[in-house]
C-alpha cells in the first residue's frame, strides 16, 4: 500500500483548520451570549461543523473551552517569558521593570478582551472545575516569579506576594465593574484614555515603592 502524503497533508491542514474553527467559535459565543451560552450546538453551529467533531478533536464541550482558555488567558501566554527570569540571574531592577511590565499588559489586555472577561466573571462567581484547574495554572506560573523575588525582601516588612495579589485582583474588579456600570472609580474613568494612563502610571508607582529599599 502507497500512502499518499498528499492526501495526509491534506487532512491534518483541514483537522486543524477545524479545531481552530472551533476554538474561535467559543470566543465569539461568549462576546455574544455570555459564558452560559455556551452549549454543544450552538458552538458547532456558530463554527459550522457537526458536534461530532467536538469530541473527536477534544474530547467534549469542557475541553473545548478549556482549549480557548489555555490559548487567550494572559497569563498563560506569559508563563514561557516568566520561566525565562526565574530560572535566570537576575537583579532587582530588572525583576522590578519585569513585574511593572506583566501587571500593565495584564491590565491593557483584560481591558480589550471581552470574552476574557467574561470567563474571569465565570470563574468568580460559579465553582467550576475545568476554571480552577486554570486558575490553579495560573498560579503556579505566578510563585515561579514571586519565589524568585521573595528573598530580595528578606527582613523586610513588605510582602511582594501580597502587593502583586492586591494589584492583580484589583485589575479584575476595576475593568469588569467599568465595563459592566461605565462608571468611574474613585473618581477614575477607566473607560477614557487618561483613565487607563492613571492607573498604569499608579501600578508603576506601587510596584517602584514595594521594591524600594
Amino acid at each position: 500500500m502507497t500512502l499518499n502524503y498528499k492526501n495526509v497533508s491534506s487532512h491534518v491542514k483541514n483537522k486543524s483548520e477545524t479545531m481552530q474553527r472551533l476554538v474561535d467559535a467559543v470566543g465569539s459565543i461568549i462576546k455574544k451570549k455570555g459564558y452560559k451560552g455556551l452549549g454543544l450546538n450552538v458552538v458547532a453551529k456558530e463554527a459550522e461543523v457537526s458536534k461530532v467533531l467536538i469530541y473527536r478533536y477534544f474530547g467534549g464541550l469542557d475541553q473545548l473551552v478549556e482549549a480557548y482558555v489555555l490559548k487567550n488567558d494572559y497569563w498563560i501566554a506569559k508563563a514561557a517569558e516568566v520561566k525565562i527570569e526565574a530560572d535566570g540571574e537576575t537583579d532587582k531592577e530588572s525583576l522590578k521593570k519585569l513585574i511593572v511590565n506583566l501587571l500593565r499588559g495584564h491590565y491593557e489586555y483584560f481591558n480589550t478582551h471581552e470574552a476574557m472577561r467574561s470567563i474571569i466573571l465565570w470563574e468568580v462567581t460559579e465553582r467550576n472545575s475545568l476554571l480552577n484547574s486554570v486558575c490553579q495554572l495560573r498560579e503556579e506560573i505566578g510563585s515561579l516569579l514571586l519565589e524568585k523575588a521573595e528573598p530580595m525582601f528578606a527582613g523586610s516588612k513588605k510582602s511582594i506576594k501580597a502587593i502583586t495579589a492586591i494589584l492583580v485582583s484589583g485589575i479584575y474588579y476595576m475593568i469588569l465593574h467599568a465595563k459592566k456600570n461605565e462608571s468611574t472609580i474613585c473618581g477614575i474613568d477607566l473607560n477614557s484614555k487618561d483613565g487607563e494612563e492613571e492607573i498604569l502610571e499608579a501600578i508603576a508607582q506601587i510596584v517602584d515603592w514595594a521594591f524600594a529599599d
